[in-house]
């Protein structure tokens, strides 16, 4: 199961500096990158509880998407964009549980990996539409850069729903399979902009 979070607060977090003489490279010229630390996960990323809050789930990865605080808004003949910078997406310690009771097996970590791998996909997508992003003030950057956050952050929850359908919560070992191959497909793609149907 995912739990989403985003340490985003952009209308306490987002300073804007002006500096007229930047040059304006355009969107092609600018990167925003995304890491996952780690890329992979092991059992050790996960706390041993007695139970799962809230489900009758063996584990849950709390994945989050993180952004340097504070993110400065940059100014260029007269408009206003974000800078190069890197979203890192990694597990939340305090979240990322797997019950005491449960066999910590290969196919369990794998289901939990998959969950994780669908918030790396989201954390690109999500790049990938802030690199454009222009505003005529930093106020309006801010509004739009928060929308997207939402949008992709409410996109990764509802993927990961599917998933966990789907897979019957990594007991379809069948849809299992099928959700990793697309899920590696995607990963290795870089450009993936929807995964079985659902966009990004």
């Amino acid at each position: 199961m995912l739990h989403r979070q985003h340490r985003l607060v952009l209308a306490a977090s987002l300073i804007f500096a002006a500096i007229p003489t930047f040059p304006w490279i355009g969107a092609a010229g600018m990167r925003i990158d995304v890491r996952a630390d780690p890329e992979r996960l092991t059992w050790s990323d996960f706390r041993r509880v007695d139970s799962v809050s809230g489900t009758s789930e063996h584990a849950r990865i709390a994945a989050e998407m993180s952004f340097p605080q504070p993110l400065r808004i940059e100014r260029a003949e007269g408009e206003y964009r974000l800078p190069q910078f890197t979203i890192t997406v990694t597990p939340q310690p305090a979240r990322t549980v797997a019950r005491r009771s449960v066999a910590l097996s290969a196919a369990l970590l794998r289901h939990e990996q998959g969950h994780y791998d669908i918030v790396v996909l989201a954390a690109r997508a999500l790049a990938r539409e802030l690199e454009g992003l222009t505003a005529g003030s930093a106020q309006e950057l801010t509004r739009r850069v928060e929308d997207c956050v939402s949008k992709h952050t409410a996109r990764a929850q509802r993927l990961s729903e599917a998933y966990d359908r789907a897979t019957d919560h990594s007991h379809d070992p069948a849809e299992q399979a099928r959700w990793t191959e697309r899920i590696d497909a995607a990963l290795a793609d870089g450009e993936a902009t929807r995964l079985e149907d659902l966009p990004l």
